[in-house]
C-alpha cells in the first residue's frame, strides 16, 4: 500500500501542475478581451483627434461630442 502511494503521490503533483485545457481556453478568452480592450482605446485615441480637428474648425459642439464618446469608449475599455 505504501509502494503505491509513493508512486501514485508525484504523478498527482505532476498532473495538478499541468495546465488543462480549461486554463488555456481561459488565458486565451483574457487575451481576447484585452485585444478588444486595445481595440476601442485605439478608437478613442482617434475620436480625441477628430476632436482636435473639429474644435480648431470652430465647431465646438461637435467636438464636445466627439470627446464624450471618446471618454465613454475610455471607460469601456478600462472595465474590460
Amino acid at each position: 500500500m505504501k509502494k503505491i502511494l509513493l508512486v501514485a503521490a508525484p504523478l498527482a503533483f505532476a498532473l495538478t501542475a499541468c495546465d488543462g485545457p480549461a486554463e488555456e481556453v481561459g488565458e486565451e478568452m483574457d487575451d481576447v478581451v484585452e485585444a478588444q480592450a486595445e481595440v476601442i482605446d485605439e478608437k478613442a485615441e482617434a475620436l480625441e483627434a477628430q476632436a482636435e480637428v473639429a474644435e480648431d474648425a470652430g465647431n465646438a459642439g461637435e467636438a464636445a461630442a466627439l470627446e464624450a464618446e471618446a471618454e465613454a469608449l475610455e471607460d469601456k475599455a478600462d472595465d474590460m
